[in-house]
């Protein structure tokens, strides 16, 4: 409630204005202050100093869930309009199965193909206020008239409502955003898209053994918006970015082949390192030449895009990036550029003696200090593939590693577990082996702890036929051993039924 009351008081003083807004809350602050009030006589404050009724508004305190936006556009070239369904979704949760419609305000743009804001000259269907529309019924059919070509729509502006939107856009119309949104969000929002599109294909292709096709289009958005020096440091890392494996895993839903999907974020990584060095290598020279650490919002976005950058560009065996990684990690003066440097030669770099020599001068350097000793630990369970297996493995044999130790224990298999999809889900189910059978050990120990560990083979049954049989056999052989505490059987027993 507590959460959903953020949004909502935002979502009022949008619909309301800054003026009407600000003389609600100065009556809510005049008549309760030092009260224990309710939400009833808060939004009461708002109707009064607005002259509006919020009554709908409750409804996203007593209504469980996350509004679905479902939408649907087609333009009319002609009448030079175009024409937009909005249909809201509310799913049924328990002791909730009919859910009524709620006032949800969008602010929206409409974008010329050259990156310029479309004015309609009139709008109907739903409520609208220069760029600003509420919905408050079921479904609304809006038209923006007036046209003078067919726009390209851009939905939840500055994150107006907290609602997820299900719109299908093309690449055209999502490099259009991409390139010329003026709201930061949904310029990500728009790229990030783009490039799930593009690496859901690559996935697909991956699976099928064919080349994976590298969309150049792409390739030139993000070296356009990594030069552009207009935008600050942390939103160009944040841009160039792509989907994680989690998130592609998500949204492909069902027969996931981690595997594939890493080799889509590999090959589409190392062709982002190639096509940016001309522009990432004075970028980072920039950044390295400030040695003076500040903690600052500045600072901070400094050492992110250099992280990013090096990234790529050791990922993509460039020997430049390889030599400033190296060496940023022999001089930083301070733990993030070095901790950052050390995870990008541990997981990119491709000489192993090179790999060998940081990991050992990381342990020696932190060895004393235990959070620092976690991280050491991490980076190494993320090791993709067999490889992770093996590491895991031998770390489990460490001096400093112990069973008994729970963030050790987090910082090696947990992160394997929940965040080694190709190390944990291996298609020869070695580690699925490594984790039921480390679980089996630790349940004598901590069994809270195990449980939770346990809960890395929920999203099994997602996984490709071979992944979830060989995930099957660990649960079920772990579930015929004698005595499992009563944790690791409630996990273990809804896990299988789930």
């Amino acid at each position: 409630v507590y959460e959903k009351g953020a949004e909502v008081v935002r979502m009022i003083a949008t619909i309301l204005g800054e003026k009407k807004f600000r003389k609600g809350m100065d009556l809510y602050f005049r008549k309760h202050d030092g009260e224990a009030t309710t939400i009833e006589a808060f939004i009461a404050c708002f109707e009064k100093a607005g002259k509006t009724d919020l009554t709908q508004f409750a409804r996203w305190y007593s209504q469980a869930g996350t509004p679905l936006l479902k939408v649907k556009s087609q333009f009319d070239k002609k009448k030079k309009k175009l024409n937009v369904e909005i249909e809201q979704h509310l799913q049924a949760t328990p002791g909730q199965t009919k859910k009524s419609p709620q006032v949800i305000p969008q602010r929206i743009g409409l974008l010329g193909k050259n990156g310029g804001e479309l004015t309609p000259t009139k709008v109907t269907g739903a409520d609208y206020d220069n760029g600003l529309l509420v919905l408050s019924k079921r479904s609304h059919k809006i038209s923006f008239q007036g046209l003078s070509e067919k726009p390209v729509l851009s939905l939840n502006r500055g994150f107006t409502a907290p609602v997820e939107i299900a719109y299908s856009q093309s690449e055209t119309e999502l490099a259009t955003l991409a390139r010329y949104e003026s709201d930061s969000f949904c310029r990500w929002q728009a790229l990030q898209t783009y490039a799930s599109n593009l690496l859901i294909r690559a996935t697909n292709a991956a699976k099928k053994g064919v080349r994976i096709e590298v969309s150049e289009k792409f390739l030139e958005i993000c070296a356009e918006l990594l030069a552009d020096n207009s935008l600050e440091p942390a939103y160009r890392s944040a841009l160039i970015t792509l989907p994680n494996e989690g998130e592609l895993a998500q949204m492909i839903g069902k027969n996931v082949d981690p595997d594939a999907i890493y080799k889509a974020i590999n090959t589409y990584n190392s062709a982002l390192g190639k096509y940016l060095e001309p522009v990432s290598e004075p970028i980072v020279e920039e950044m390295l030449s400030d040695t003076d650490f500040s903690p600052d919002e500045a600072g901070a976005g400094k050492r992110s895009l250099t992280a990013r950058l090096l990234m790529l560009g050791v990922g993509a065996n460039l020997k430049k990036a390889k030599a400033t990684a190296l060496n940023l990690f022999e001089t930083a003066n301070n733990m993030t550029d070095r901790f950052n440097a050390f995870s990008i030669i541990a997981h990119h770099h491709t000489d192993k003696t090179t790999r060998d020599a940081v990991i050992a001068a990381f342990y020696d350097q932190y060895k004393d200090n235990h959070i620092v000793l976690d991280k050491w630990f991490s980076v190494q369970a993320l090791r993709p593939g067999a490889s992770g297996i093996v590491t895991v493995n031998k770390l489990m044999k460490h001096p400093d590693f112990k069973l008994s130790n729970p963030n050790r224990l987090r910082s090696l298999l947990g992160v394997f577990a929940m965040g080694n999809a190709t190390g944990f889900n291996a298609a020869n189910g070695k580690g699925y082996l490594l984790v039921a059978n480390t679980i089996a050990e630790l349940d004598k120990i901590n069994p809270q702890v195990a449980a939770r560990m346990l809960t890395a083979f929920r999203s099994y049954k997602v996984m490709e036929a071979g992944r979830r049989k060989l995930a099957l056999d660990a649960l079920k052989t772990l579930n015929s051993r004698p005595g499992l505490s009563r944790d690791v059987s409630d996990i273990l027993s809804r896990t299988l039924s789930d």
